[in-house]
């Protein structure tokens, strides 16, 4: 880890703590668990992928996205894997980190939790080296937007500016890689690839 990146990782890590303590004390959302301790995956990527919501099986075990306790990628890490693979990257590289801070078993509730948990994404999108956002669903698309959506396949793929104070991002929804989505892998690798052309002209 070279000096300018160690800077950036104790900022984000000390910023991150105090946004933990802050999601263990909200009650927004009732009593519902929270995804505290490792509310935000820190990476060496120029892009952070935001998900829904966090499962009780999940990265909030392992305390690594998209990997079970056992050290073994999940369904949707594996075709997330190999998206990332096709542009250089793995899961290991990434900035990752959920819409909700909540555990939520009704996704009736996900719009709801993901807006009362705006503000504190917010703060750890700002608080990151990223300039790329890619949301995986439609709550974190919906909620940064601030819009509502109907269609989600409508957003999907396409680039939106995205600004949080004077910070300038490109937001990118992508299609939710489960095995179980039909659209998961296959229509995601195009958007894959314009995910790399971003990431080469913004580092020329």
């Amino acid at each position: 880890m070279d000096e300018c990146f160690g800077d950036i990782f104790d900022l984000c890590y000390n910023k991150n703590m105090k946004l933990s303590e802050q999601i263990r004390n909200c009650r927004l959302c009732g009593e519902l668990p929270k995804l505290v301790e490792t509310s935000i995956q820190l990476g060496t990527t120029p892009f952070i992928i935001v998900g829904e919501s966090p499962a009780k099986d999940g990265w909030i075990e392992s305390k690594r996205a998209f990997y079970n306790t056992k050290g073994n990628l999940q369904a949707s890490g594996r075709v997330l894997e190999k998206l990332l693979n096709n542009i250089g990257y793995s899961i290991g590289d990434i900035f990752f980190t959920e819409c909700c801070k909540c555990i939520i078993e009704n996704r009736k509730q996900l719009e709801k939790c993901s807006e009362n948990c705006k503000p504190i994404l917010l703060d750890q999108l700002k608080a990151i080296p990223c300039k790329i956002i890619l949301t995986m669903g439609l709550h974190p698309t919906q909620a940064l937007l601030n819009k509502k959506i109907k269609r989600y396949a409508d957003y999907v793929g396409k680039e939106f500016d995205f600004v949080i104070t004077d910070k300038k991002f490109i937001l990118l929804p992508i299609y939710h890689p489960s095995p179980l989505n039909p659209k998961g892998y296959k229509a995601n690798v195009p958007i894959f690839e314009r995910l790399k052309f971003i990431v080469e002209n913004m580092l020329a």
